[in-house]
């Protein structure tokens, strides 16, 4: 049985978006499985680190960096005579509302998904930096380790510099082994498409029913994690977003065609209560149920 999720809110001390820390300890995330709501970065500065994912195992050596995104269940073990920093940071407070948010979580999303895909042989990720980039991201890591163990003035934003560096380290390696990522991006692509592509078919046609994240995980046959991942990436929404997007879409036919009132349009599509159906209705259409169904009546 897997840990509570840890939530950065009451994680996060020292500083309000990130934790910095080099572990000797041959458990440094705890005795068991366990997931978070923020990101994680690994790096290993000596002897060898397990990643335990999804009752998979991957062995990193030192100079090996791996990287963990919200929700996904995992471990991290030591070997003896080992040691790891880790950087654990909330990507939206980092990028704020950077244009380059959306590009990033979609290539962090790849990068790492893209581990869980290899070969089920393979058992260290393929996801390795060529010689000179391995050691700007050692010093990145240890300037990230210093600056939060000594805390002096405006370390925060010296944090959240650094933590930009690290990730445009990996943006930049992502785009120049283009061919490498380029068939990763594909067998995802195909194998995702097999097994998401009947759970998107089933929320379209049954969208006006109750449809719950483990009925449609169970026919994609993926745990919660991967398939929220997963679907983003095809649909760049969420499940409760694209859900929501097709109900809405099924009310306006039912406000044109159908003599149905709004309350019990927004029941039969599945909304808790008519005034949570009203608001999501005019932040998708811009206008309020009712207005839109006068406006159609004037036609």
């Amino acid at each position: 049985m897997s840990q509570t999720a840890l939530k950065k809110e009451s994680y996060f001390h020292k500083c309000s978006f990130c934790k910095i820390f080099e572990s000797t300890d041959k458990a440094p995330s705890g005795a068991r499985l366990h997931s978070h709501d923020y990101t994680q970065i690994w790096y290993v500065t000596r002897g060898e680190c397990e990643h335990r994912v999804e009752n998979r195992s991957y062995r990193l050596t030192i100079g090996d960096t791996f990287l963990i995104l919200p929700e996904i269940e995992h471990q991290t073990l030591l070997a003896a005579n080992s040691s790891a920093i880790c950087c654990e940071f909330s990507l939206e407070a980092v990028l704020g509302s950077s244009a380059m948010q959306d590009n990033m979580n979609n290539a962090l999303s790849l990068m790492s998904l893209s581990v869980f895909f290899q070969d089920s042989k393979e058992r260290r990720p393929r996801f390795l930096f060529r010689p000179e980039t391995n050691r700007k991201v050692e010093q990145t890591m240890r300037s990230l380790l210093q600056e939060y163990e000594q805390a002096l003035p405006y370390f925060e934003e010296m944090l959240r510099t650094g933590i930009q560096e690290l990730l445009l380290l990996f943006m930049r390696e992502f785009s120049l082994s283009s061919n490498y990522w380029h068939s990763q991006r594909d067998l995802i692509y195909l194998k995702y498409k097999e097994q998401v592509a009947p759970a998107i078919r089933y929320i379209d046609e049954n969208c006006t029913s109750p449809i719950t994240l483990d009925e449609v995980c169970r026919i994609s046959a993926l745990s919660k994690t991967y398939f929220c991942h997963l679907f983003k990436l095809i649909t760049r929404q969420t499940f409760v977003e694209y859900l929501t997007a097709r109900r809405i879409n099924a009310s306006l036919e039912l406000l044109e065609n159908s003599t149905y009132s709004i309350a019990e349009i927004s029941d039969r599509l599945g909304f808790s209560n008519l005034a949570y159906f009203s608001r999501t209705f005019k932040k998708q259409t811009g206008c309020s149920p009712s207005s839109y169904r006068r406006s159609h009546m004037q036609k």
